[in-house]
């Protein structure tokens, strides 16, 4: 693994990279979630790295992990801005042509805007619970993630990974999306836009809901499209299922690259929204 520190957005960002992203072949960019950074992913960009043969980028974004902290609060808009310019920007300074995602919620929504912003170098989109469109379920949880950052352990618990940034990277996340308005947004017109193979991977037992989120890329979507719904599996099936989210990544990367796909596991439990 070796860090990077980069300039995108005319902000100060951290990367990790395994393997060379200067070697010509696809490269995997991982975009974390709302809470999260580069370190939350555990040993999961490394996995990937070994069963892919390709290299990986992961990034924090503005006021994440060891990227620059965030000076003020945000407005939703934040996902276009960060998909757009400034995912733009570090395609640029890495010098990566071809990318194939893998995005945990906001970053798997992330995912998707980024590849209808960028079309040519996206490849192709893996989503682990992408929150791409929201219901009463998203509000209920941002009320108990408040409730534990406020009074349990979740405020220590992201410091480790933050640090001092941690109140401001919590707040710009939870203002947002705690307001009951928020259940009125969706992706769906961006959804409309991809071309790539999209691999979606959702947990029915989900606090934060996931039938909107499908139901967007079912109705919305025109990409190839392989959708999940797995039962026990709440909003981090990245963690909680590795080897189906594993299999599911190695056939969109066959689909998107042409490479062969690994064997695939027994089969797993899909459900339409």
């Amino acid at each position: 693994m070796q860090a990077h520190v980069f300039s995108a957005g005319g902000r100060r960002l951290a990367a990790s990279t395994w393997g060379r992203v200067d070697g010509g072949d696809p490269v995997v960019v991982m975009l974390h979630g709302g809470l999260d950074c580069t370190s939350t992913w555990k040993d999961l960009p490394e996995a990937i790295a070994q069963a892919t043969g390709l290299a990986v980028l992961s990034y924090d974004r503005w006021g994440y992990g060891g990227s620059e902290p965030f000076a003020g609060g945000r407005e939703r808009s934040y996902r276009f801005a960060e998909a757009g310019p400034v995912f733009g920007d570090l395609l640029s300074h890495f010098g990566i042509r071809q990318a194939v995602l893998f995005g945990h919620s906001d970053g798997g929504a992330m995912s998707l805007l980024a590849a209808a912003a960028h079309p040519d170098a996206v490849l192709g989109v893996c989503a682990c619970s992408p929150t791409i469109a929201l219901d009463e379920h998203m509000v209920w949880a941002m009320g108990g993630a408040r409730e534990a950052y406020e009074r349990g352990g979740l405020r220590e618990k992201l410091a480790r990974h933050h640090g001092d940034k941690t109140d401001a990277m919590f707040w710009a996340w939870y203002t947002p999306w705690a307001d009951p308005a928020a259940v009125q947004w969706t992706m769906a017109p961006q959804v409309a836009e991809v071309r790539c193979p999209v691999a979606a991977i959702f947990g029915q037992a989900d606090d934060y809901g996931w039938r909107p989120s499908a139901r967007v890329l079912v109705e919305h979507g025109r990409m190839p499209l392989e959708m999940h719904a797995l039962t026990g599996v709440g909003h981090d099936p990245q963690h909680r299922a590795r080897p189906v989210v594993l299999d599911a990544f190695m056939r969109l990367l066959a689909a998107a690259t042409g490479r062969r796909a690994a064997p695939t596991r027994s089969p797993t439990t899909t459900q339409r929204p």
